[in-house]
């Protein structure tokens, strides 16, 4: 996964560079509350509040590439301090935006670290699907939804997203 990771950053590195040049690429970064929902391994399933980070780069109108943080619990004060779970999902984003709003799809994959009295669950497949509210050229209001590990933990999420530039 390490090795996932550290491709993908030199990968958003070189693209990055390449894209800006052409004035193409858009940065972005956000932050997300969501209410995560893991199934535990006696069958049943438990609600989580959680707190994600984002970071992205747009690479074209409909291609981008992003990785997402985020930490879990049952209690609103150890969410960062003591989680029951806690991923990482490097992923690919494709969208279509029109006006000031927009819809993607997220694929990649997923490292996860849940309490093992939860489940067992380390890595596996993250998928996705969003929505961008556009306020003005840099701030949108996000909402989404991410599967990891074919279930294993889900998120739907509200937050905030910055485009640096702009998202046009």
């Amino acid at each position: 996964m390490r090795k996932l990771l550290g491709i993908l950053a030199l990968s958003l590195g070189l693209f990055a560079g390449s894209a800006q040049a052409s004035g193409v690429a858009k940065m972005y970064y956000g932050i997300g509350f969501t209410d995560g929902n893991v199934d535990v391994t006696n069958g049943e399933d438990k609600s989580l509040g959680t707190l994600n980070a984002t970071v992205g780069l747009q690479l074209w109108d409909f291609v981008g590439v992003e990785i997402e943080v985020g930490a879990a619990s049952d209690q609103t004060g150890s969410i960062l301090s003591e989680p029951l779970v806690q991923y990482q999902a490097a992923m690919l984003r494709l969208g279509y935006r029109w006006n000031r709003a927009g819809i993607y799809l997220l694929g990649g994959q997923a490292r996860l670290s849940i309490d093992e009295t939860l489940n067992s669950s380390e890595s596996g497949v993250a998928m996705g699907l969003g929505f961008n509210l556009f306020g003005n050229d840099t701030t949108s209001l996000n909402v989404h939804v991410l599967r990891l590990d074919d279930g294993a933990f889900t998120t739907a999420s509200i937050g905030f997203q910055y485009y640096f530039g702009g998202y046009r």
